[in-house]
């Protein structure tokens, strides 16, 4: 019996899933000006630091080359380590509770593997960061979408049988919000009740004013017991572009992480580490100055919006703002493709940070 040639077809879990709107218009941005189009970009998510390139001689040649440990390499994560302590009261072990990933976008997604079966569900707020649900989708989970409108005390109502994960962003992409001791302690008192893993996002943590104004969800929970933290060198370093990020939990978990981390990337890229490690507090010296001066700025910008009376969600960290177009009878799509096709400016709809968004563009 002859088999029937079967036509290309994805997977349901592909075909499914939608392009992260961010990165859709910034790459209609980049081949825009591939053409000559002069854009005005206030869709990019990085900021850019002026910071100098320095020597590469003295890495050390070849291990450069070479793969190096999954883990990420034992100064990398004594350097993180010591990061934490410092800046943010978090204690952990750089040998067994840290996992240095390529980018903090793969650590979600490792440790969403990690926690989540099919069928399980995922709690995340809204606006939420585009790649939240789609991650969990493609994990075979259900992300519950929360509207921007209710809180974190409205969370419970969420809560079934099903669910396993929490996921905080804090600070928020695209708001900016900074969630406060009260807000946190309910979620973590939430984890506790349910028996539930918070995976709490902190990608843009240095982008604070002072470092007391930041609370890292780790220092509730300091036995790591029901807490994934993911972060990201490449966000608050200001090299976006290198890819690397980490995850902090405890040793249980990481180490079921790590198979995951081993299978997809092996290990992150050995070159950028080392160089990380050599110039660590070099680049922070020159950033954190930068990120004073940015922030600084982000609070002149909302008192012109509110000179303009353009409305917008509140927040007082990281460069976006995320603004209302509720006056405007366009989709959020409809009104930033009107924009960059018209007026040359690259915006992010607000419909990719969930679906009670779709009155509001995120800028930056």
């Amino acid at each position: 019996m002859l088999l029937k040639k079967k036509s290309f077809l994805p997977s349901k879990i592909a075909s499914n899933s939608i392009q992260a709107l961010s990165i859709k218009y910034n790459n209609i941005v980049y081949e825009k000006q591939r053409e000559g189009e002069d854009i005005i970009v206030l869709s990019l998510g990085e900021a850019f630091f002026d910071i100098p390139l320095n020597s590469f001689d003295d890495l050390p040649y070849p291990k450069i080359l070479h793969y190096s440990h999954s883990r990420g390499i034992p100064e990398l994560r004594e350097k993180i380590s010591k990061y934490f302590s410092e800046a943010y009261d978090v204690i952990f072990d750089s040998e067994k509770e840290i996992m240095i990933t390529a980018g903090s976008k793969a650590a979600i997604h490792i440790a969403l593997m990690t926690l989540i079966d099919p069928g399980d569900e995922v709690i995340i707020h809204e606006p939420a960061w585009v790649s939240f649900p789609e991650q969990v989708k493609l994990c075979y989970g259900v992300p519950i979408q929360v509207p921007y409108d209710k809180t974190v005390f409205d969370f419970e109502e969420y809560i079934t049988d099903k669910t396993k994960v929490i996921i905080v962003n804090n600070p928020n992409n695209p708001t900016g919000k900074v969630y406060n001791l009260e807000e946190m302690s309910h979620i973590y008192n939430l984890a506790q009740k349910y028996n539930l893993y918070v995976l709490s996002d902190e990608a843009y943590s240095d982008f604070v004013l002072n470092n007391d104004e930041f609370i890292s969800f780790a220092e509730l929970d300091t036995e790591k017991k029901y807490t994934i933290i993911v972060n990201s060198l490449s966000k608050n370093f200001g090299i976006s572009g290198w890819r690397l990020g980490y995850m902090i939990s405890n040793k249980d978990l990481i180490n079921q992480s790590l198979k995951i981390n081993q299978h997809l990337i092996t290990c992150p890229p050995t070159i950028l580490e080392y160089y990380i490690v050599k110039y660590f507090q070099d680049i922070l010296n020159i950033t954190k100055p930068q990120i004073k001066k940015l922030i600084q700025k982000r609070y002149k910008i909302s008192k012109f919006l509110g000179e303009l009376s353009l409305k917008y969600l509140p927040g007082s960290s990281t460069f976006y703002f995320f603004i209302s177009i509720a006056g405007s009878n366009l989709s959020s799509e409809e009104f930033c493709i009107k924009l960059l096709n018209e007026y040359h400016v690259s915006t992010a709809p607000g419909i990719g940070y969930g679906k009670s968004c779709d009155k509001f563009i995120r800028v930056n």
